[in-house]
């Protein structure tokens, strides 16, 4: 069932997703909604376990499968070890890797969701990471509505708490709902930072409430979404329950394919994911 319904949001999502960001277009929410000073933790985990072995499968599910994804993507998703896997002293590590090294044509990597498992109703989630970096590599943190499977995409909403291209420099932030009239709409926020993300650990992090939604990196807030000033015929849709997904894509129309100087393996180390009510 996850198989099928991942494969059949990413063609929408990465197409419409690509197309946005490479336009520049974008509606901007303004202001900072009012957020709660406390939250209280829903569950954590810090990924603990056997070297080689899958992530806690009370939470995590692989979903599977290539083809492209809607934006002509190189990487196809598996559960394999040489993929995703705790690496035995308290990370996750999910790798992007050329099948044949120096040969683009196919890469393998994984996509990893709480989807069914864990959910979070205006809350706060934070990833404490080291992305991967490199021409044509996009690591990810993100979330989608729980109901998407009867409502679709994007009406089931979708909050990407990091997104990164390239070095890594710029931090991407984005909200993706649906207008009265079923189209897409989203709002994106770059924050340029100082040294490459993909060279230390940082804790990405959004928190939302019915109000609006406030992300931050290492505790600085980046990016903010008022409710209020989302346009007239924009539903808001993160009044429902969101998972969690952490994958890296490879290539694509964004963000571009990777070169003679991508590694033949990259990864994201993942040291723990926090989620609080």
């Amino acid at each position: 069932m996850l198989r099928t319904m991942g494969a059949g949001l990413a063609p929408a999502r990465r197409a419409v997703l690509a197309a946005a960001l490479l336009s520049g277009c974008a509606d901007r929410g303004a202001s900072s909604p009012d957020l709660p000073r406390e939250r209280r933790l829903l569950w954590e985990d810090d990924f603990t376990g056997r070297r080689g072995s899958f992530p806690d499968p009370v939470s995590w599910t692989a979903e599977l499968g290539g083809g492209g994804w809607g934006n002509d993507e190189l990487q196809e998703y598996t559960d394999a070890p040489a993929n995703v896997a705790l690496d035995g002293e308290g990370h996750l590590v999910i790798t992007a890797r050329r099948a044949v090294p120096g040969d683009d044509s196919t890469w393998t990597s994984a996509r990893i969701t709480t989807f069914g498992k864990r959910t979070v109703v205006h809350g706060r989630v934070e990833v404490r990471a080291r992305i991967a970096a490199g021409q044509g590599v996009w690591p990810a943190v993100w979330m989608l509505g729980a109901d998407i499977q009867q409502v679709g995409w994007p009406a089931c909403g979708e909050i990407d708490v990091l997104e990164a291209f390239g070095d890594t420099r710029t931090a991407l932030h984005s909200l993706h709902a649906a207008r009265t009239d079923g189209s897409h709409w989203y709002t994106t926020s770059r924050s340029v930072r100082e040294r490459p993300l993909a060279d230390e650990f940082h804790v990405y992090a959004v928190d939302w409430t019915a109000a609006g939604a406030r992300f931050e990196v290492d505790g600085e807030v980046t990016a903010s979404v008022s409710r209020e000033a989302l346009p007239p015929d924009v539903t808001w849709p993160f009044d429902g329950p969101q998972y969690l997904l952490l994958n890296v894509a490879v290539g694509g129309r964004l963000p571009g394919y990777p070169d003679a100087g991508t590694p033949d393996s990259v990864s994201t180390v993942v040291d723990r994911v926090r989620v609080y009510g």
